[in-house]
């Protein structure tokens, strides 16, 4: 029972890793394209403001990572977080050339 619990506790880690580093970084990038496509202001200005929003939302992802009830649920929160901002930047292309 207790190598059990080790092994599982070990895994529960690896997820956290695994939802702060790539997948944090990559929620901070769909959030960076969905803002610099949405918001209401010059092109050049709107990528400068998701690129800088994009590091808040990168460091807010790790920790909301290692401060999750478990590390499954780090994964999908984030998860669903992505897929917001990727449905945002989805729907602000359809119809328009990139």
């Amino acid at each position: 029972m207790h190598r059990f619990e080790a092994l599982r506790r070990r895994g529960d880690l690896a997820l956290r890793i695994l939802a702060a580093l790539p997948l944090g970084y990559a929620v901070a990038t769909l959030w960076a394209m969905a803002l610099s496509r949405i918001l209401p202001m010059d092109r050049p200005e709107a990528v400068t403001t998701g690129m800088l929003t994009a590091f808040a939302i990168c460091a807010v992802a790790a920790m909301w990572a290692f401060a999750a009830k478990s590390g499954w649920r780090a994964v999908w929160v984030l998860a669903v977080a992505g897929g917001v901002a990727a449905a945002i930047t989805w729907l602000s292309m359809a119809g328009h050339a990139a």
